[in-house]
């Protein structure tokens, strides 16, 4: 990796919000868990070529997420103390993409070919969409932003308030708030997205400096 592409790599945050916005924003609401087998059908006849343009945005999406939360992971293990906390961290990153996926793969399921399902697996689909998938999503949520929250907390190489706000975010998410704390999440992910990427450490550039420096202190002649 060039040192241009490591600088600009905590970014993926800001890529992987982007994402989700514009694939959520394709598609109207889906329908309830209560929904008629008709509605559920009509729903996804009408919009089936919506819902696989979002589905696969949402596969990119988790993509690129999940390179984001690897860097956080990493930044966070650069303190001894915060490792355990830096892992488990990722792990709740990772069954949140499960979760996206998993939300996304039953839409998609439904919007294939929605004439020829039979009124139950409709239904089945539907209510796996709305309840399986999305409890994966905040149980993710929640073990990813409690744990990032701690570490935070930890060893304050992000602001105390943003672990704080991590902390609250994280026990929404196991709340009927999820879907309040699913929006919180991505304009959190933006804002430690932003401030990893203006805290970065100490760049090749600063090391060939201080070698140069040396190298003209010792008498070695620079040009």
């Amino acid at each position: 990796m060039s040192d241009r592409s490591g600088r600009l790599a905590p970014l993926t945050g800001v890529v992987f919000v982007a994402l989700l916005i514009a694939a959520n924003s394709i598609v109207e609401t889906t329908p309830d868990s209560n929904a008629s087998a008709a509605k559920v059908i009509s729903f996804y006849n009408a919009h089936s070529t919506k819902i696989a343009v979002a589905a696969y945005l949402t596969g990119v999406s988790l993509f690129v997420g999940l390179f984001f939360y690897a860097i956080l992971r990493d930044r966070l293990r650069e303190h001894g103390a915060a490792k355990g906390l830096a892992n488990t961290a990722f792990g709740g990153a990772v069954l949140f993409a499960v979760g996206g996926g998993l939300a996304a793969g039953t839409e998609l399921a439904l919007a294939e070919a929605p004439s020829g399902l039979n009124p139950g697996a409709a239904q089945a689909l539907n209510l796996l969409e709305n309840n399986l998938a999305q409890f994966a999503l905040g149980a993710g949520i929640a073990v990813l932003l409690f744990a990032a929250g701690l570490a935070i907390l930890r060893t304050r190489m992000l602001p105390a308030w943003l672990g704080a706000v991590a902390l609250v975010i994280a026990i929404a998410a196991l709340t009927p708030a999820a879907f309040g704390a699913f929006l919180a999440t991505g304009l959190w992910t933006l804002v430690v997205s932003v401030m990893l990427f203006r805290r970065q450490p100490a760049s090749s550039a600063s090391v060939s400096g201080v070698a140069v420096g040396g190298a003209a202190a010792g008498g070695v002649p620079l040009g």
